[in-house]
């Protein structure tokens, strides 16, 4: 349990010092119907399986090539990258793939619009990066609105910051993992002692026992770096909690699997290094991308600007509709021709 309880906290230093970060390159190319051309990009040691779930199974072409990074202690250690395409009809066919709900898979949803304004027909897209964090446990008692507004302004990554967001930063990480991640955690964790009792059929009472200490236990987690996985799991024994232990050990092993596959994630997802890429079919009027080439915009965004909660990456584009115009000219010189002519005959 404490190693579980310690996974988040290390994430802090991970995303900052790591050498494992991975890197995460997603492109969407935008067609005038909605459809759109996608395109994913992963670094990674295992070509059998990745945290966004996508494969050949579910209809995306790959191409596979090995890195060669000289750099590596181990030459044996190969890394991959790992092409991914296809072409989705509509933005709903494309969130219904990548955005389907799943804690342990990066989930990314699509929006489309295009209204029509006579002259113009504009254009909206928007992608989001759904939040990593799969904890259940709120963050919004430990995390302010001023550090939700610090988060929104960071630029992208590998930008220099000012030494004073950067102590700003440090102090953010230490209350995100080390506050807020151990407490999550230990919820979570918590919630599956309540489970088995419920599944054990136990009377209510030992409810309110379990809950009694359940400050006491936290803070013995907190303080004891030696505690076992399964301390948790114990601890109903020596609450006194008559808990079918050996019988239900099993299951308990099972929960605290799916519990740690979360964490996995968390730790996975924000080690990567994200840039992502649109493709408009017309010029961009309004867009909030790290940078524009042409139609063509570019957000690098440090993964802590979706660890908590969403972020989203939109565009606006313009097409003039040059009929308009000339059904306008048409109008505007047949009304004249009829305000002249009436003028002569009076």
């Amino acid at each position: 349990m404490k190693s579980a309880l310690s996974i988040l906290s290390v994430i802090g230093i991970i995303m900052a010092f790591s050498s494992c970060e991975h890197k995460v390159s997603m492109e969407t190319t935008v067609h005038e119907d909605g459809s759109l051309d996608k395109t994913i990009l992963l670094e990674t040691a295992d070509t059998t399986k990745n945290f966004m779930g996508i494969g050949t199974d579910h209809g995306w072409t790959m191409t596979t090539r090995a890195i060669h990074d000289t750099m590596r202690e181990n030459k044996d250690d190969k890394k991959w990258s790992i092409t991914y395409q296809k072409k989705f009809v509509s933005v709903n066919e494309a969130t219904a793939e990548l955005a389907n709900p799943s804690d342990t898979l990066f989930r990314v949803s699509s929006k489309f619009d295009k209204k029509f304004r006579w002259f113009y027909t504009y254009l909206y897209f928007a992608e989001t990066y759904h939040s990593i964090n799969r904890m259940t446990l709120p963050p919004d008692d430990f995390i302010a609105q001023e550090d939700y507004a610090f988060i929104d302004r960071l630029p992208a990554e590998g930008t220099t910051i000012s030494k004073a967001d950067s102590l700003y930063l440090t102090e953010l990480h230490k209350k995100i993992f080390d506050i807020y991640g151990v407490r999550a955690i230990y919820e979570a964790h918590y919630s599956l002692n309540e489970k088995l009792i419920r599944e054990s059929g136990l009377e209510n009472r030992w409810f309110d026992t379990l809950k009694k200490h359940k400050e006491s236990i936290y803070q013995r987690l907190v303080k004891n770096e030696n505690m076992p996985e399964d301390f948790m799991y114990k601890s109903m024994d020596s609450l006194g909690i008559p808990f079918p232990m050996e019988k239900m050990r099993s299951r308990y092993q099972e929960l605290y699997k799916m519990e740690e596959a979360k964490t996995n994630f968390i730790n996975h997802a924000s080690e990567g290094k994200y840039l992502h890429k649109i493709s408009m079919p017309w010029n961009v009027v309004k867009t909030n991308a790290d940078s524009v080439s042409g139609n063509q915009l570019f957000w690098s965004p440090p993964s802590m600007k979706f660890l908590l909660k969403d972020y989203t990456m939109s565009a606006e584009g313009r097409k003039v509709n040059y009929w308009a115009f000339g059904v306008s000219l048409l109008v505007l010189s047949f009304t004249g021709y009829l305000f002249v002519r009436r003028s002569k005959e009076d």
